[in-house]
């Protein structure tokens, strides 16, 4: 069926700034694609007999990009689990009760089309076992039911999973736990590197096509061999520079450990591997240099930043205005864990917007505008999960992935000036819940609020009905984890006092000081 998308305001790609709103317009699809952009009255007159969708008050743009997500879709947080530091939670998530992927993969494509998101990247953690190839594929198929565009990566660590540096840490253990310890440490990296390019190769050989993204992620860069990670670019270069996913200097003492086990940085360490190109993406990127920040950009390196995550998670800002103005391809990703809880992508885009604001106080320094963040939450998300060119704007030959946003509350409570542009408009006064319709490769997904690829009021009582206590064994796993912790925090701790430069480096941003 063709379909005409009708908005009052069209925001048809923000690397066109101004010049890409139109007002009164409409995007014509036919199939997949999108055919024509312009004026309502002239697409209405060439397209007589395609279904009209939007009524004239709302703002018709691209769908949003989640960049980098993991596919829970129930937060830690609703598992009954803080966010915490990374490290901790690392040790704290092995608590968390676990759901089939129909749920997830279903409940992912709830929580992000009803907020605007029509692509996801679900990034794997620890994807690995004889049961993997069936979850994934289950998880792909109902995320592809659902409606929503998709990129999926299975992700694995094959090195000191435990713990960085794990059989030097082993050593500081009472007898006890290194015997509980000892097999986590000593794990068979080059079987899991096997089994994971197995894996990849019969998910990419299944699912990948122009609409479904299969990356590859070494789920921590610094916690995979050197040998997987080359593996990993030889991969992707053979099947035409898939994209590259991973972690990458998320926390201070990600840092320390690359400054203390390569003499470098982990980005510095990455570049002298041959990693960092075009098709490479870092979740993260916290704690860069300078040097980092200019290979990245050299590079054509994307990262992807989870402000809400970051803030939730200790980690610390990502110094996004610099990675900006020096040409750094930067996406938004969700992460699971979003500031409400409810992977509003909306206020995603916010967050993004109101933490990267303050690089100085020099009263000429620009602020990164509207424009500038929802790139990050499409043309930039779409290029750094592999669709560059598809999605993220809308233009003739592009998928037609839109979302239409009611503009009541955003223009009518109880009044804006129209002096102000929408796409501000959009950022500062939006919410996900103002998101109406949602089409994806042409098709209606959510309309009027109400989904039509499935029954959300059904899935949610199958996700009450599921909830089980963990089973005993995992509880005691998770508790014998718990008595790691002084331990693991006292060896971390270490490594930060050691590395004195951590603590004096001047912040990318001034925020406030201590005389």
């Amino acid at each position: 069926m063709d379909l005409l998308l009708r908005g009052r305001y069209v925001l048809t790609s923000a690397a066109q700034r101004e010049a890409g709103v139109l007002t009164d317009a409409a995007v014509a699809v036919r199939g997949d694609s999108i055919v024509e952009v312009g004026d309502w009255r002239a697409l209405r007159r060439r397209h007589p007999q395609a279904r009209v969708v939007g009524n004239g008050k709302q703002l018709l743009m691209p769908g949003l990009v989640d960049a980098h997500s993991h596919g829970r879709a129930l937060s830690p947080i609703q598992k009954g689990v803080l966010n915490d530091y990374l490290e901790n939670n690392l040790l704290d998530w092995a608590r968390m009760p676990g759901f089939d992927p129909e749920l997830t993969a279903a409940l992912g494509v709830v929580r992000h089309v009803r907020s605007g998101c029509t692509t996801i990247h679900h990034m794997g953690f620890d994807t690995e076992g004889a049961q993997a190839p069936d979850l994934c594929a289950r998880a792909i198929r109902t995320y592809l039911a659902g409606g929503i565009r998709l990129a999926f990566s299975p992700g694995v660590r094959n090195v000191d999973k435990l713990v960085l540096d794990s059989h030097a840490f082993l050593g500081t253990l009472p007898p006890d736990l290194q015997e509980f310890a000892e097999p986590l440490v000593n794990i068979d990296g080059e079987a899991i590197e096997k089994q994971y390019f197995e894996l990849f190769d019969e998910l990419h050989r299944t699912f990948a096509s122009a609409d479904v993204q299969i990356l590859i992620s070494p789920s921590w860069a610094q916690a995979c061999t050197e040998r997987f990670l080359l593996r990993a670019k030889e991969t992707a270069d053979r099947l035409g520079k898939i994209p590259i996913h991973m972690h990458c200097v998320q926390t201070p003492i990600q840092k320390a450990f690359s400054l203390r086990k390569y003499g470098k940085t982990a980005i510095a360490w990455l570049d002298g591997l041959g990693l960092l190109d075009e098709n490479v993406a870092l979740g993260h990127a916290i704690w860069v240099t300078e040097g980092d920040i200019d290979l990245l950009a050299t590079r054509r390196a994307s990262v992807t930043s989870h402000p809400s995550c970051n803030l939730g998670m200790r980690n610390g800002l990502a110094p996004v205005y610099a990675m900006v103005r020096r040409g750094v391809n930067v996406a938004m990703g969700l992460d699971d864990k979003t500031i409400n809880d409810d992977e509003d992508a909306v206020m995603e885009l916010r967050m993004l917007h109101k933490l990267h604001r303050v690089p100085s106080y020099d009263l000429r320094t620009p602020a990164l505008d509207a424009y500038d963040i929802i790139a990050m939450g499409t043309l930039n998300g779409a290029r750094a999960v592999g669709f560059a060119d598809r999605v993220g704007a809308l233009a003739p030959g592009m998928k037609a992935d839109a979302i239409l946003v009611d503009l009541d509350r955003v223009l009518n409570d109880p009044w804006l000036s129209p002096d102000l542009p929408i796409a501000e408009a959009f950022l500062h006064r939006a919410m996900g819940e103002d998101v109406n319709t949602a089409v994806i490769g042409g098709r209606i997904v959510m309309e009027d609020r109400r989904f039509r690829t499935l029954d959300v009021k059904s899935l949610y009582r199958e996700i009450r009905k599921a909830v089980r206590s963990i089973a005993p064994a995992q509880r005691q796993r998770a508790e014998k984890l718990q008595r790691l912790r002084p331990y693991y925090q006292a060896w971390y701790n270490t490594w930060l006092d050691d590395e004195g430069a951590l603590s004096r480096a001047a912040p990318y941003y001034v925020l406030n000081s201590r005389a």
